[in-house]
């Protein structure tokens, strides 16, 4: 790909899935400029307008890929401007297609499963990412202040050793959760919490409440939910998917807490 953009992909730690994906889209989008204009156009010479066309021109794609490319091409065009190739970024008010989902209506689990694999092969910030993994796991607000140094990671798996003055337990990721964790872990060896943030004064502490919330809500505002996803709905949902296949001391044991709490959480 011109303009040194795979490398920089490369860089970031993209797959080369990715990376392939990202260039079949920005070739065809240049190849698509070139028959319009009959001539190769200067990368500074692209406008909003030719990004606008070259997506009505794809009219076999469905919502979901349409803001795929749209996500590509602002990432691309965000890079030629940090990297001083064009002085205007033309993608960079470029709408996303509204799309219909239902998962406002009743959340369980199972929908929750399929976001939540929906928001790790996006091109979402990996630090929302790991706090999307570590809220369909079950965690509980103060249960996001992990330490680095409670941190397991194998070839294939993340440990997360979570502690409370009740209850102890161990949870082991894998797959896409793993890679994932594992990709922000390695950005922040340095770092007292895997999720943090600084004070005024410039000291670290572990990711705070409304910071929390404010992930959710973006994650939220990703699937259009209506209702902003919650530590404590996920729970409730997660709790009752359990239920299901376990009996009620080991889906307590599951989330961290007693038979007693168990039944409020489930309680309608």
């Amino acid at each position: 790909m011109p303009f040194g953009y795979s490398v920089h992909l490369q860089k970031k730690g993209y797959k080369t899935i990715t990376i392939d994906e990202h260039v079949r889209y920005l070739t065809y989008f240049f190849a698509f400029i070139d028959a319009k204009y009959k001539r190769k156009k200067e990368l500074v010479e692209i406008t909003p307008a030719d990004i606008k066309d070259f997506l009505r021109s794809r009219t076999d794609s469905k919502p979901q890929t349409i803001n795929k490319i749209i996500s590509i091409m602002k990432r691309f065009f965000d890079y030629a401007w940090h990297e001083g190739k064009v002085a205007v970024d033309p993608a960079q008010k470029i709408a996303y297609v509204p799309i219909e989902k239902n998962y406002q209506d009743i959340l369980t689990y199972d929908q929750l499963l399929t976001m939540e694999a929906a928001y790790l092969a996006s091109d979402e910030p990996l630090k929302r990412k790991c706090i999307c993994i570590l809220t369909a796991a079950g965690l509980r607000p103060d249960e996001f202040a992990i330490k680095m140094d409670e941190i397991i990671t194998e070839a294939d798996k993340v440990k997360i050793y979570v502690s409370k003055p009740s209850h102890e337990r161990i949870l082991t990721f894998a797959n896409e959760r793993a890679d994932t964790l594992n990709k922000f872990i390695e950005t922040r060896q340095s770092f007292i919490y895997l999720l943090s943030s600084t004070d005024r004064s410039g000291k670290e502490k572990p990711l705070q409440r409304m910071t929390l919330t404010i992930n959710l809500r973006k994650i939220s505002e990703y699937f259009q939910m209506e209702t902003p996803l919650t530590t404590n709905a996920v729970r409730k949902a997660k709790a009752h998917y359990l239920l299901e296949m376990m009996t009620y001391e080991d889906a307590a044991d599951e989330l961290g807490i007693d038979k007693i709490s168990l039944m409020k959480l489930t309680a309608d």
